[in-house]
């Protein structure tokens, strides 16, 4: 008789480098609205208003990511290997 093996899925190393790399951009951008937010002054510098659009731009970039990445891997995972 034949051992049964449990399947293993295996994760794409270049998929978890775009996690990292998403994850890191939605940390990084995060913390610079919180830290202008708390630093904010009235009127808001032009040049501090524009990175704070920069960064929300990216956050929201990157919250899209993460649901289109893990959406994609939901739809299509990888084959499991016994």
């Amino acid at each position: 008789m034949a051992k049964a093996t449990n399947p293993r899925i295996t994760i794409h190393p270049m998929f978890k480098l775009l996690l990292w790399i998403n994850g890191a951009l939605c940390a990084v951008t995060l913390s610079v609205m919180v830290w202008i937010a708390a630093a904010a002054e009235e009127p808001m510098p032009k040049a501090r208003e524009r990175v704070l659009n920069a960064c929300e731009h990216v956050f929201t970039l990157t919250a899209g990511a993460f649901i289109g990445l893990l959406g994609g891997r939901a739809a299509a995972p990888d084959t499991p290997r016994g």
